[in-house]
C-alpha cells in the first residue's frame, strides 16, 4: 500500500476478509526502522521473513517474522553501504539468499553475490536498446533462470538469460577515499557561460577490473561532480564528459554510478554548484576492485607575468581570415620543465589568444596552429591550458577581437616551473640583416669591409640583372631554398607593374592564383612586393607596365633569407598553324551555352604531335567564340566535354584558348559567334612546342529529336500517330491548305466512325435480344458491341486531336495536358478489352463443348457479368505506367533578332508534343504489355477453336463408328471453319499496330506516309467487323438479329 506506505497482510483461508494485519510500516511516511515511504514490491522467503522495497527511502528493509523495526539489508542507510539504489520497485530472494532488486531509479537490475552487489541488467544507462531500460518496475524468473523484466518507460517485457556466473564476482564494496578542499588559490573554469569562476580540483581515477563503480561526496560545500574519458578541458566542460552529478542525493552532494574500464584513464572534476564557494570535500569510492586515485589540477602558480600594449604602430594581419586589420603582438615562449601550463590575459580590449609552433605566418594563421581561445564564457579574455615541451619553440600571439583596436594587457602563465618569453620577429628583413652592421653618420668608405662588399654586389647584380632583362621576357618562375620573407624591387625605364602567382598565371584571368600584385609602396613608377615564400612551392613572378604596349628595359632585385632561383617561362610567340575558313548560311547552327538560338559553327578536330601548352586565338570580325572539347562535341548538350572557352572578353571580341594538350587524346575546336545567324571570315593561330594540324569534324547528331537543341526530347521505340502526322502538319494552317494526305486521312477516320457506329448499333441489336444472352457468349458479344464503339469514337477523338493540336496550339495548356496523358490510355483500354471480350467468347464455346448437355447456362451468364466488371480493371492496371510516364512536351523557338520587320512575338513558335519517357525496364514492361494484349486473344482464340474442332470431333467418332476420326475433324472444320478463320483474320489485322509500335520513334514517316498512316488504321478495323465476324456467320445469332430488327419495325410507326 504505497499512499498509506504499509504492507499489510491477511489469510486466504478466511471467508470473510475484513481486516488486515499490518506487516511493516506505521502508516506514517518516514525513514525510521520502523517506517516505510511508498513501499512498492516485497518479497516473503521459506522462514516468513519480509523483504521491502522501500522506494522514497532508496532502500530494502528485511522485517523479521514478528519484528516491527526494519533493518536496512540495501541502500544508502545500511551498516555496511554495499549499493546505492533509487527508488527500488521490486525484489526476490533466490534459495541461495541472494537478492535480485529492481532499481528503478537507476533504470537498471542489480543483485548480490559472494561478494557483494553488482549490476545484472540495463547497466549502459537509460535507453530502448536491447541492453538498456527506463524506470523497469518489476520482474520475474523462470525455472530456467531466466528473468522477465517489465520495462516500463519502454513500453515492454525484456527477457534476459541469467547465468549465475554473473554474480561471481560482482563487488561494491568501498574500495577508497579522497579527501581535499577547494580554495582561492585553486584553479577557476566556467561550467557553463552562466556558471562562472568556479573552484575546481581534477583527480586522475584509473581501475584495475572492469565494472561499476559508485563515487559519493561529502563534505562542508555543495559539491557537484563530473566525470571525464582520457582528460578534461576546462574551456570546453562538454567535451569527453561521461557523466555529471545526477543530483539524487537529498543533501547537497553528488553520487556517480558509473561503467569504467580497466586501462583507461578517467577525470573526477569536483566543483561547486555556485561561484567561489570553497570548503573541504571527501570522496568514498565504492566498486569491484581497488581503484587509485590522483590529484591532477595543481594550486595557481603564477610563473610569469608579462604586460604589454597594442598601438598603431603594431604590425596588422587578417584575424582567423575573417577579421581583417588587427593589431597584434608575438612573443616566443621558453619552456624550462615539461608539464601542463596555464596561460590567460587581464585586459581592456576583449583579447584573442593563439599558441604556434615552431613558426607563425601571418599570411597562414592556421598554419602551426596548437590552440587559441576568443575569451568566450571568460569575460572576454583568453585562457589557454596546454602542454608544452622543453626544446620546442612555441609563439603566442595576443590579438583582437575587433580591428584596429589599441591597449595595454598583460598576460599571466602558471605551471610545473619557471617560463620565460621573449619578443618574437617574423622572417628576417634587409633591415634586421644590416642595422648591426651599419655604423651611423659614416661615409660609406669608413664602413665595413661587408657593407662595402655588398654595395659592390648590388651594382654588378643590377648591371647583370639590366642585361639579362633585355634578352629575357616578361614571366619567371621562382623556387626558393629556404621558406621565409623575401622582397621583391624593380628598376628601369619602364614604368613596371609586377605580380605574384601561385603554380601558375592564366594571362585570361589575371586574379586566378594571385598572391600578391604591387603595393605601391615606392614614391617612383617601380614595383616592390614583400611576400612570405615557402620552400617546394612553384611561384610566377610577372613583369609588365601600367600602360598598355610600353616596351623597355628593366631588373629585379631579390632580399631575403636564402637564395632565390629565378628562371623565366615566356616566350616569343611561335605560330605552329594558321587555319582560315569562313561561317556561311550553309554552316550548321547551335544553341549556343543553350542561352543563344541559330548560332553558326565550324568544329575541327585538333592533332596534336608533341605533349604541351598550346594558346589558341582567333582574328575576325565576327565576335568569335573558342570551345576545346575533349573527344567528342554534341550541339545537342554543349556543356559536355567541355574543357575550355573564352568569349573574346578583354580581348578586342578575339577568343584566345591557352592549354595543355596530350597526344593520343582527340579534342575538338569549335568557333561559333556571339550572336545568332552571324557569318563571316575568320583566322585560328595556334602556337606551342610543336607542329599541330587541324582537320574537319562532323559531330554525330540523333535523327530522334523532337525540340529544339538545350530543349529536346530523345525518342525511343514504338511509332505514334503524333510520329506519323508530326512533320506532315502544317502549323498555324487551317486544314483546307493542309496537304492532301492530311484531308485524305481526316476524309477516312469519318468514314470508319460511320462503319464503326453501324457495325456497332447492328450488333447491339442483336445481342440486347434475350434469346441471344442466354449463355456468356451473347453477354460478352453485347459488351464487346458496346466497347468497339467506344474504341472507334475515342480513335476519332484521338485523329483530331493530334491535328488540332499541331496545327492551332492557341488551347489552353492544360487542355492539351490533360488529352495528351488520357486519350491514348483509354483507346488502347476498349482495343485490348474488345480483344479479350471475343477471346471470352471463344473460350466458352470451347467450354460448352467439353460439358455438353452438363453445361450450367446460369452458372454461365454469371461468370461473364463478374468477367465484364472485372476484365477493364485488370486492363487498366497494366496500362497505368501510361498514366504516369506521358507527358506534354511543350519548346519554343528563341525569337529571330534578325528579321527587323516582325516583333518578338511574330517570330517565337511554340510548339507541343505528346511523349513518353520510358526508362529501359519500364520499355520492356511497355513491349511485353503490348504482346499481351495483342498476340494473347489471338492465341485464345485459336486453341479455343482447335478444342472445338478436335473435341466435337472426338465425341462424335464416339457416337458414329461408321466414319474415322480425320472424318469427323474434316467435317467439323467445314462446320466450324470461321471459328479459325475469325482469330486468323483478327490478328492480321492486328499486325500492322504491333509493327509500327515497335519501329523506332525517330523513323522518317513523311517518305512513305501512307505505309504507316495506313497500317494505323488497319489496327481499327476489327472494332469495325463484330456483326460480320460473329454474327453473320452464326444461324442463332441471324435469327435473333432478324426478330430484334423486326421487332423495331414494327414498334416504328410508318
Amino acid at each position: 500500500m504505497p499512499r498509506h506506505h504499509q504492507v499489510v497482510k491477511r489469510s486466504i483461508n478466511d471467508a470473510v476478509m475484513t481486516s488486515n494485519c499490518v506487516a511493516a510500516g506505521t502508516g506514517i511516511q518516514g525513514s525510521a526502522s520502523d517506517q516505510l515511504n511508498s513501499p512498492r514490491g516485497i518479497f516473503v522467503d521459506v522462514n516468513l521473513d519480509l523483504y521491502v522495497t522501500d522506494c522514497g527511502n532508496s532502500r530494502v528493509q528485511l522485517f523479521q517474522t514478528g519484528e516491527s523495526n526494519g533493518i536496512t539489508v540495501a541502500g544508502e542507510t545500511s551498516l555496511h553501504l554495499t549499493i546505492t539504489l533509487r527508488c527500488p520497485s521490486g525484489i526476490v530472494l533466490d534459495a541461495e539468499k541472494y537478492l535480485f532488486i529492481v532499481d528503478s531509479g537507476n533504470h537498471r537490475i542489480v543483485g548480490s553475490g559472494v561478494n557483494g552487489f553488482g549490476c545484472l541488467v540495463g547497466c549502459y544507462g537509460v535507453g530502448p536498446q536491447s541492453n538498456q531500460l527506463s524506470s523497469p518496475f518489476s520482474f520475474s524468473f523462470d525455472h530456467f533462470g531466466n528473468m522477465y523484466v517489465a520495462d516500463q518507460g519502454n513500453s515492454r517485457i525484456q527477457k534476459f538469460n541469467y547465468p549465475k556466473k554473473y554474480c561471481a564476482n560482482t563487488l561494491s564494496v568501498l574500495q577508497n577515499t579522497y579527501s581535499s578542499s577547494l580554495a582561492k588559490n585553486n584553479q577557476i573554469y566556467y561550467r557553463e557561460c552562466n556558471k562562472q569562476n568556479l573552484y575546481y580540483e581534477s583527480i586522475q581515477v584509473k581501475v584495475k577490473e572492469t565494472g561499476f563503480y559508485t563515487f559519493r561526496s561529502s563534505g562542508t560545500i555543495d559539491s557537484y561532480g563530473s566525470i571525464y574519458k582520457n582528460k578534461f578541458n576546462p574551456l570546453d566542460s562538454s567535451e569527453n564528459l561521461l557523466k555529471t552529478d545526477d543530483d539524487s542525493s537529498p543533501v547537497d552532494q553528488f553520487k556517480l554510478d558509473i561503467r569504467l574500464d580497466v586501462d583507461t584513464i578517467y577525470v573526477m572534476v569536483v566543483t561547486t554548484s555556485d561561484s567561489k564557494q570553497i570548503g573541504e570535500f571527501s570522496i568514498a569510492a565504492l566498486g569491484k576492485n581497488k581503484l587509485i586515485l590522483e590529484r591532477l589540477s595543481t594550486p595557481i602558480n603564477i610563473q610569469l607575468r608579462y604586460s604589454s600594449k597594442l598601438t598603431e604602430d603594431n604590425p596588422t594581419y587578417y584575424r582567423d581570415c575573417q577579421v581583417p586589420q588587427c593589431h597584434y603582438e608575438t612573443s616566443q615562449i621558453h619552456v624550462n620543465t615539461t608539464g601542463l601550463y596555464v596561460l590567460w590575459s587581464e585586459s581592456n580590449i576583449n583579447a584573442y589568444g593563439y599558441i604556434y609552433q615552431n613558426d607563425f605566418n601571418p599570411l597562414k594563421p592556421s598554419e602551426n596552429l596548437l590552440l587559441s581561445h576568443d575569451g568566450e564564457c571568460n569575460d572576454g579574455q583568453f585562457k589557454l591550458i596546454i602542454d608544452l615541451d622543453n626544446n620546442t619553440r612555441y609563439i603566442l600571439v595576443v590579438t583582437t577581437r575587433n580591428p584596429k583596436t589599441t591597449g595595454n594587457f598583460s598576460i599571466f602563465i602558471s605551471g610545473p616551473n619557471n617560463i620565460s618569453a621573449s619578443p618574437f620577429r617574423i622572417g628576417l628583413t634587409l633591415d634586421d640583416i644590416l642595422q648591426n652592421e651599419l655604423q651611423p653618420n659614416t661615409v660609406l668608405n669608413s664602413q665595413s669591409f661587408s657593407i662595402k662588399l655588398s654595395a659592390g654586389l648590388t651594382i654588378i647584380m643590377f648591371i647583370a640583372g639590366l642585361i639579362n632583362s633585355v634578352l629575357s621576357f616578361i614571366t619567371f618562375q621562382m623556387k626558393v631554398t629556404e621558406s621565409g620573407y623575401y622582397t621583391f624591387r624593380s628598376s628601369g625605364d619602364t614604368d613596371g607593374y609586377g605580380s605574384i602567382y601561385k603554380n601558375k598565371f592564366n594571362p585570361l584571368n589575371p586574379s586566378e592564383n594571385l598572391l600578391k600584385t604591387e603595393d605601391d609602396n615606392g614614391s617612383d613608377v617601380q614595383f616592390k612586393l614583400d611576400i612570405n615564400l615557402n620552400v617546394g612551392m612553384t611561384y610566377i613572378l610577372v613583369v609588365t607596365t601600367f600602360d598598355s604596349k610600353e616596351t623597355g628595359e628593366f631588373s629585379i632585385i631579390v632580399f631575403g633569407k636564402n637564395k632565390v632561383i629565378l628562371e623565366r617561362l615566356s616566350t616569343p610567340v611561335n605560330v605552329q598553324l594558321k587555319y582560315s575558313s569562313k561561317l556561311t548560311d550553309d554552316s550548321p547552327t547551335y544553341y549556343r551555352d543553350c542561352q543563344v538560338p541559330q548560332c553558326h559553327y565550324e568544329t575541327s578536330q585538333i592533332h596534336v604531335n608533341t605533349t604541351g601548352l598550346y594558346v589558341l586565338w582567333s582574328e575576325n570580325n565576327i565576335d568569335a567564340y573558342g570551345y576545346i572539347y575533349q573527344n567528342d562535341f554534341n550541339p545537342l548538350k554543349p556543356s559536355e566535354n567541355l574543357l575550355l572557352s573564352h568569349d573574346g572578353e578583354c580581348n578586342d571580341g578575339q577568343f584566345k584558348l591557352i592549354i595543355d594538350l596530350e597526344i593520343n587524346t582527340r579534342y575538338i575546336l569549335v568557333v561559333t559567334t556571339q550572336y545568332p545567324k552571324i557569318i563571316g571570315n575568320f583566322t585560328i593561330f595556334i602556337s606551342g612546342s610543336n607542329n599541330i594540324s587541324l582537320s574537319p569534324f562532323n559531330p554525330k547528331q540523333s535523327t530522334c529529336v523532337i525540340g529544339d537543341p538545350c530543349n529536346f526530347f530523345i525518342k525511343g521505340i514504338g511509332l505514334t500517330l503524333d510520329d506519323i502526322l508530326r512533320n506532315e502538319l502544317q502549323p498555324n494552317t487551317v486544314l483546307n491548305n493542309q496537304s492532301f494526305s492530311i484531308k485524305l486521312g481526316a476524309g477516312l477516320t469519318i468514314i470508319m466512325f460511320v462503319a464503326g457506329l453501324i457495325n456497332s448499333i447492328l450488333s447491339f441489336i442483336t445481342f440486347q435480344n434475350k434469346d441471344s444472352q442466354q449463355v456468356g457468349c451473347g453477354m460478352y458479344l453485347l459488351a464487346s458491341s458496346i466497347t468497339s464503339l467506344l474504341a472507334i469514337s475515342i480513335f476519332i477523338v484521338k485523329f483530331w486531336f493530334v491535328v488540332l493540336t499541331h496545327i492551332n496550339v492557341s488551347p489552353n495548356l492544360s487542355v492539351l495536358r490533360g488529352g495528351c496523358v488520357s486519350i491514348e490510355p483509354i483507346l488502347k483500354l476498349f482495343l485490348y478489352l474488345d480483344g479479350w471480350l471475343n477471346a471470352c467468347v471463344a473460350v466458352e464455346r470451347a467450354i460448352l463443348i467439353f460439358k455438353g448437355v452438363k453445361f450450367d447456362k446460369k452458372k454461365s451468364k454469371s461468370i461473364a457479368q463478374r468477367t465484364i466488371l472485372i476484365l477493364p480493371f485488370c486492363i487498366l492496371g497494366t496500362l497505368i505506367h501510361e498514366l504516369v510516364y506521358r507527358k506534354l512536351f511543350v519548346y519554343e523557338t528563341a525569337p529571330d533578332t534578325t528579321d527587323t520587320n516582325k516583333t518578338n512575338e511574330n517570330t517565337i513558335k511554340r510548339y507541343v508534343s505528346c511523349i513518353t519517357r520510358y526508362s529501359p525496364s519500364v520499355q520492356d514492361y511497355d513491349t511485353t504489355i503490348l504482346f499481351l494484349h495483342l498476340i494473347g486473344p489471338f492465341i485464345v482464340n485459336l486453341f479455343s477453336a482447335l478444342f472445338i474442332i478436335f473435341g466435337g470431333a472426338h465425341q462424335r467418332s464416339m457416337a458414329r463408328t461408321n466414319q474415322s476420326f480425320k472424318e469427323h475433324v474434316q467435317e467439323q472444320f467445314r462446320e466450324h471453319k470461321q471459328l479459325i478463320i475469325s482469330p486468323i483474320v483478327l490478328l492480321i489485322l492486328s499486325i500492322p499496330r504491333l509493327i509500327i509500335s515497335l519501329l523506332p520513334g525517330c523513323l522518317k514517316t513523311s517518305e512513305n506516309l501512307w505505309l504507316y498512316l495506313g497500317a494505323y488504321f488497319i489496327s481499327f478495323a476489327p472494332s469495325m467487323l463484330i456483326f460480320l465476324i460473329f454474327v453473320f456467320p452464326s444461324e442463332l445469332y441471324m435469327k435473333a438479329f432478324k426478330q430484334s430488327f423486326n421487332h423495331i419495325q414494327r414498334r416504328t410507326p410508318p
